[in-house]
């Protein structure tokens, strides 16, 4: 009994850590808001106000009839506006979306148009792994000690700081980075959590 017990916890626990990390990937519309992957937009200054993590997207959109595309270049395709030798084939639809899997470092884009680049229309991301990276490099025994009665958490499972869940016997705590969607996700993280503390009472 104790070790089927056990076995499904464990199998609650992993359940519970991969859904956390596909939950905690986070989309990005390229200038938004206020902006979209054209000439006008300041793309650098975008760039500088996300924190990109393996397993995000970025989307860019823009008109579909204008004369745009997104294509992902080197560092010397970036440094020289050319689409000669691509990453990957160019995206038209509009409404491109990139995933930032694979290795980590900084990714490239352009708008492989004749002088759209030029004219401002080029991205560099750097892409950071998501394990940890919003945790500030904190173990759950060096959090600020928390207030009498209350209990300590039991797992704290970290995921680029997008969201981060706190699981301690009774208490759930849930917290999503403005402009990404929870509600779904929390709702199937506290019945994963109900089923976990259910075995365990049992």
């Amino acid at each position: 009994m104790a070790s089927s017990l056990l076995a499904a916890v464990a199998v609650v626990m992993a359940a519970a850590a991969v859904f956390v990390g596909v939950a905690s990937s986070a989309s990005y519309t390229v200038g938004e808001p206020g902006g979209a992957w054209d000439t006008q937009t300041n793309l650098t200054a975008w760039a500088s106000t996300v924190d990109l993590h393996r397993g995000d997207q970025l989307v860019f959109r823009y008109d579909a009839s204008a004369a745009h595309d997104v294509v992902e270049v080197t560092r010397a395709g970036y440094l020289s506006c050319s689409a000669a030798s691509p990453v990957s084939a160019a995206l038209r639809t509009g409404s491109d979306v990139v995933h930032l899997d694979g290795a980590t470092g900084m990714r490239y884009f352009i708008c492989g148009v004749q002088g759209h680049c030029a004219a401002g229309m080029k991205l560099q991301v750097r892409v950071t792994d998501a394990a940890g990276a919003g945790c500030n490099n904190t173990s759950p025994s060096s959090l600020a000690p928390a207030p009498p009665g209350t209990p300590s958490p039991g797992i704290t499972i970290c995921s680029g700081g997008r969201p981060t869940v706190i699981m301690t016997p009774g208490v759930i705590s849930y917290g999503a980075a403005p402009g990404s969607s929870g509600n779904l996700s929390s709702s199937l993280l506290v019945a994963m959590v109900s089923l976990l503390l259910g075995l365990i009472v049992v």
